[in-house]
This record gives structure tokens, C-alpha cells and sequence, in this order.
């Protein structure tokens, strides 16, 4: 079955242009075309896997990678649009893991500001309800296994070059605490199926 864009219905936001929010949705239709391809091509390598075997684990793969971008980027775009307050079950539950909700921000502004390319995310061990920011490069490198993505924080170059110098970093960073759309956070976090 193809997986389709998701549509996301963002505002202006302060921060960061519609050049660049452009810019990033065609980044990600791409990670969805890729995933289509190569979903495609898994399955019809499958019904000879001896002869594929190769190219089929490189494909694997392959796939992980597209897969977590597209779904990292979903979780990305879904958390902007927002007024940047951070409230409800989910602010207490920072509070409490961290000291405060304004602690954990810090931490995760400072994991974005690590030298190299990637992922700051915001997981949830449901077997223990333990939060934890984490960082992951190249999308499928660093998750934790059983963990739920809350948050995701978008640190490649791509996500605000157009906007920001690379130096620039931090501002792109708070940008998008400005317009972070909490509500969406909040949902994965109640939402126990997630």
C-alpha cells in the first residue's frame, strides 16, 4: 500500500520563511516518493530473495532511513504552527523528569547545538513512562528501541539554511520553540497507541 504526503495546514510563522517551509515540504514529499520506490522494489526482490540477497539488504537498509525521514518529518511539521506554549500533562511531566519545563528546553537547545547533522527528539519509554531527549543522526542511527517520539527537532541544514547561517543555529532553534503547536505534542504523548 503507498504511503501518501501528509498535508500540513501551517501558518506564518515567525522565524522561518515560506521559502524555506517550502523547501522542506518537497524535502519530505521526497522521503514519501522514496519510500513508495522502495517498499516497491523490496517486495518484488522478495519473491527471489536467494538471487537478491545482496541488493535486497542494501535496499533494507535503504529503507529505514527514507522511513524515518518521512515519519521524523511528520512529527516536525505537525509540532509548528503554534504559539510556542508548552502546557498540560506533558509540560508536568518534563517538569518533573527535569526540574522544570524551561530546563528541559535548555537541554534540548543545547543537544541542537552539537556539532554535526540530525535529530533531537523527545521519546517516551512506555514500558517505565520515562522521558528522554535523545539524538539521532541519519534518521535510523541512535533511536531507542521501544521508545515513542514526541518531539522531533529538525537539525540538518536543510531545515533552515534558507533562513539561517549555519552559525546561525540557535535562532532557527528558537524559531521553532516560537511556533511550536504543543497541542500536537501533547496528543502523542496522551495517546498511549501512538
Amino acid at each position: 500500500m503507498p504511503y501518501s504526503e501528509t498535508s500540513f495546514n501551517l501558518p506564518v510563522m515567525q522565524g522561518l520563511s515560506q521559502k524555506q517551509i517550502d523547501a522542506h515540504l518537497k524535502l519530505y514529499a521526497g522521503y514519501v516518493k522514496n519510500v513508495n520506490a522502495l517498499a516497491e522494489k523490496v517486495d518484488e526482490y522478495r519473491k527471489d530473495s536467494a538471487a537478491h540477497a545482496v541488493a535486497l539488504s542494501e535496499l533494507t537498509r535503504r529503507y529505514a532511513f527514507e522511513w524515518n525521514g518521512m515519519r521524523l518529518h511528520e512529527i516536525y511539521f505537525a509540532s509548528l504552527g503554534g504559539n510556542g506554549a508548552i502546557e498540560g500533562a506533558l509540560a508536568d511531566a518534563l517538569a518533573a523528569t527535569y526540574g522544570t519545563v524551561d530546563a528541559w528546553k535548555i537541554e534540548v537547545q543545547a543537544m541542537a547545538m552539537m556539532r554535526g547533522i540530525g535529530w533531537v527528539l523527545l521519546v517516551v519509554d512506555r514500558a517505565t513512562n520515562t522521558l528522554r531527549n535523545i539524538w539521532v543522526s541519519d534518521h535510523e542511527v541512535g533511536h531507542l528501541a521501544g521508545c515513542d517520539v514526541l518531539f522531533a527537532l529538525d537539525v540538518w541544514e536543510h531545515a533552515y539554511l534558507l533562513d539561517y547561517l549555519p552559525a546561525q543555529r540557535a535562532d532557527y532553534v528558537t524559531a521553532v520553540f516560537a511556533n511550536l503547536n504543543w497541542k500536537s505534542v501533547e496528543e502523542r504523548y496522551v495517546n498511549k497507541n501512538m
